[in-house]
């Protein structure tokens, strides 16, 4: 504590205060005070400036009072996401007794703990996105990510094994899918990749853990949180049941009852999935774009246009994990087609959604018994129109879309007792009354009556008492604090009948009460105060009746996802022209009129040039691409991977035709820079992403390579770049489209029986070029460069400068290369003249009997000889 407060002196609450605080030092805690939650001391310091409160002080027992800063009980909930979302840990202590039945100081204890990964409140979270809390658990033998949203249920399990560097790659490729808002991991991990990974995203809140490993143990909580029948499905996976145990541990850290909508674990296998890195997802902007990380100019804000949030989030999954199992993606494509076919189907279904809230996040409201009034209203208006869907989807011909009504759970009875039972425009209270409607529960309308009857009376009491005593200004009033009392002004003071009994001395009136008054006033807030109880009581008893039935509403949630979300494909395809793509199990795609879904839009109509895309074929597995920059090589080289992506994630894509081969992984290597935190320059990035992609491709992959080897030396980069075509080529022989500004490697399509060459279409008209933007067969000479550099806007005096000095370099007047051997030969023996060398350099080096720091010198020796050859 701050200005030197001292625990002895402090009142009692303020030293219960200090003694919670100490257990937990780095949170905020939020302490109940009547009818605010307020801090104290330097917490109440950091609240006043986080929330622009006014910083206020309490009498402490010392001379100073101690800075306190508090804010109402019923909007806590507002206040305390903003805190966690200005990066702060926040602690709830509430009164656990009622404040009329306590003996002393009022009984308190921590009930919530809020951190980013735990907020509940939907007002507060992105209603299209998930809020995923992320347990990671590595060891000697692997690691596994467990993860949960804690306002839906969602809980899934991962578990990746291999060498330290393939789990460290997968786990952060993972992480950048999870998007998770706060993270649990063990604290002994030993994967160093990882650790900067999490230690330079300073934006995700994580927590490090001394975990228990036990399996006994671990396997015992998911038993008590899941049961057996979800411990069955991971019985195997020793490391995901540590992982899953630490997750359930840190929910269930400050609840009791089991969390009924948390009741489902999701197994997932990596290669169910089509493959897409942290670098493909990013360089693609399929979620967020690479100007200023929005979702603006996304593939997701071309395809999310879901009328429920629940579609939306089931959009953005199937965009974050494409399919490659042919069978569920023609399901997926099946009923697009539908939907595509049938625009007044789709139309007609797409207003029976319209009134549907969130599902999920509400069942799960209801389940941690947050739930007000008005939650349960938003839940009757949802379930007000699915009869009416399901009847007219079991009316279809088609008997897929037939088995989507049919597989829409009844929701009638749910639905009565919503709408018997709680009135329509209810308070946000759910202990004032006032919620439950007449007629519902007849006892409850027996005391209502009996409490309005008393208040008649008053009135009655009132006027009677009024024209009896003379007093004009005669009134009953109601005070929170004294009740009711007879409010009589000074001036009338004589009039007063002896019987009156004298409660309180105001300014300017005296307060009275009579025996009648008593009895009057005891019957009504007697029977307001039963009123209320009971209300609370019968609104408890409905929504545990809604709690039976989470199953069935996580069913009806997870078919409205899926209905909308298939609907809004069918609905952006018909808005944008897309068409069904035809999938198979073989390696060739071939697109005719492929477009970019995002650029295509921000373009204004028919100004977009289509292209066509053939790969795959034995003879045609590698794409060398040449043209000048801005030319478009790079928007044809993305087109063809999101359209891949869309395809396999079930969705029409953007062509006139497509026929798609399945991929099992996509990776792109666009584009580099400098990486000082990791001490690596943009050609280190470049090698480190190229490598991966050598390792880890397969002959079902779909490969984008962009500008390789153009962070070194010509020589050097041309000599890597020609390597790769050709371990490609012979080797790994996944689909490769290379664009590139080495001229010299369209040579190798003469070399390899399995390299295209295609080149972008231009003009140049005296040196002012017009891009067509197409595509084509063969080869350009040249990266116009300088056209380009002048169409920037350089200074004419440096372009016709560059002109001169390309002149001198085409006539070998500043390079004298001989250019009558083949550059291939060429590159060749200078490159085993080198090796020669190197060879000759290193062979008075014995690696075995030098310590690090002389193998270190010898290393920097050796490089500095080498550099000069």
């Amino acid at each position: 504590m701050k200005d030197n407060f001292t625990y002895e002196k402090l009142t009692p609450m303020l030293k219960h205060y200090v003694d919670v605080k100490n257990n937990f030092k780095d949170a905020l805690l939020l302490y109940r005070v009547g009818d605010f939650y307020e801090t104290f001391f330097d917490d109440a310091i950091i609240t006043s400036k986080a929330l622009g409160l006014t910083l206020t002080g309490k009498e402490c027992g010392h001379e100073k009072k101690a800075p306190m800063c508090g804010v109402p009980h019923h909007v806590i909930d507002n206040y305390v996401n903003k805190l966690v979302k200005k990066g702060y840990k926040v602690a709830l202590c509430d009164q656990i007794e009622d404040p009329k039945q306590a003996k002393g100081l009022v009984k308190r204890a921590i009930t919530r703990v809020i951190t980013p990964g735990t907020i509940t409140d939907m007002e507060s979270l992105d209603n299209r996105e998930n809020n995923y809390l992320l347990s990671i658990f590595q060891n000697n033998f692997g690691l596994s990510l467990s993860y949960c949203d804690i306002s839906t249920g969602a809980i899934f399990t991962i578990e990746l094994k291999g060498s330290d560097d393939f789990i460290a790659k997968q786990a952060i490729d993972q992480i950048e899918k999870i998007n998770p808002s706060e993270i649990i991991i063990n604290e002994n991990y030993k994967l160093r990749s990882l650790s900067r990974y999490l230690n330079q995203n300073t934006n995700i809140f994580i927590n490090y853990i001394d975990d228990d490993t036990r399996y006994e143990k671990r396997a015992d909580t998911i038993i008590e949180y899941l049961g057996d029948d979800n411990l069955s499905k991971i019985e195997d996976k020793r490391l995901s049941i540590v992982s899953l145990a630490n997750l359930l541990d840190y929910i269930y850290k400050f609840y009791d009852e089991n969390l009924k909508h948390i009741n489902n674990i999701e197994v997932l296998e990596i290669s169910n999935y089509l493959e897409l890195e942290a670098n493909t997802r990013n360089n693609l902007e399929l979620h967020r774009n690479l100007n200023n990380n929005t979702k603006d100019d996304t593939v997701l804000k071309i395809l999310d246009q879901a009328d429920t949030v629940m579609g939306s989030r089931i959009i953005n999954e199937w965009l974050e994990r494409p399919l490659v199992d042919l069978d569920k993606i023609n399901r997926r494509l099946d009923i697009v087609e539908y939907f595509f076919e049938n625009t007044m189907d789709s139309q007609n279904i797409s207003n029976f959604l319209d009134d549907i809230y969130d599902l999920e996040r509400l069942v799960g409201k209801i389940s941690y018994k947050r739930a007000n009034a008005r939650d349960l209203i938003s839940l009757k208006n949802s379930l007000k129109n699915v009869p009416d869907l399901k009847k007219y989807l079991e009316k279809s011909k088609d008997k897929n879309i037939k088995n989507l009504g049919l597989n829409l759970p009844e929701v009638n009875s749910l639905y009565k007792i919503l709408e018997e039972a709680i009135v329509d425009d209810p308070p946000i209270s759910i202990t004032e009354g006032e919620i439950i409607k007449i007629g519902f529960n007849n006892y409850l309308d027996d005391l209502k009556n009996e409490s309005e009857n008393a208040v008649s009376k008053l009135a009655t009491y009132e006027s009677q008492e009024r024209e009896k005593t003379g007093i004009k200004n005669y009134k009953i009033v109601f005070n929170k604090n004294n009740g009711y009392s007879i409010e009589i002004t000074k001036s009338n003071l004589d009039k007063v009948p002896d019987t009156y009994i004298r409660k309180q001395t105001l300014k300017n009136q005296e307060r009275y009460t009579t025996e009648t008054l008593e009895t009057l006033s005891n019957l009504i807030i007697g029977g307001k105060d039963r009123v209320n109880d009971l209300e609370y009581q019968i609104f408890n008893e409905v929504r545990d009746e809604i709690l039976n039935q989470t199953l069935m509403l996580q069913s009806l949630a997870k078919m409205i996802a899926n209905i909308d979300g298939l609907n809004t494909l069918a609905r952006v395809a018909v808005t944008n022209n897309y068409v069904r793509p035809k999938l198979s199990n073989n390696n060739e795609i071939i697109i005719k009129d492929g477009r970019h879904p995002v650029i295509e839009k921000n373009l204004k109509e028919n100004e977009f040039i289509a292209n066509d895309t053939e790969i795959g074929q034995e003879d045609n597995i590698i794409q060398i691409i040449t043209g000048p920059n801005m030319a478009g090589k790079s928007t044809y080289m993305r087109q063809m991977a999101i359209i891949i992506i869309l395809a396999q994630m079930g969705s029409f894509v953007p062509a006139s035709s497509a026929e798609i081969g399945i991929c099992d992984k996509v990776f792109t290597r666009i584009g580099a820079s400098d990486n000082i935190s990791k001490g690596e320059s943009t050609f280190m990035l470049e090698m480190n992403e190229v490598s991966n992609i050598l390792k880890n491709a397969t002959v079902n992959s779909f490969v984008i390579l962009d500008e390789v080897g153009r962070g070194t030396s010509s020589d050097d980069g041309l000599s890597i770049a020609m390597a790769l075509v050709e371990y490609i080529s012979k080797v790994k022989r996944f689909k490769t489209v290379f664009a590139t500004h080495f001229h010299e490697l369209t040579i190798l399509e003469n070399e390899f029986d399995n390299v295209v060459n295609l080149k972008i279409e231009i003009l140049n008209d005296n040196d002012n070029l017009v891009f067509l933007r197409k595509i084509k067969r063969g080869k350009s000479n040249r990266s116009y460069g300088i056209e380009v550099a002048k169409l920037s806007g350089l200074p004419d005096e440096v372009i016709k400068n560059a002109q001169k000095f390309m002149e001198k370099i085409d006539g070998d007047e500043i390079f004298n290369l001989d250019k009558s051997t083949d550059l291939k030969d060429t590159l060749d023996q200078i490159n085993n003249d080198k090796l020669d060398d190197i060879k000759a350099i290193s062979t008075d080096i014995n690696i075995n009997e030098l310590t690090p720091i002389e193998a270190i010198t010898k290393l920097n020796d050796l490089v500095e000889r080498i550099n000069e050859l």
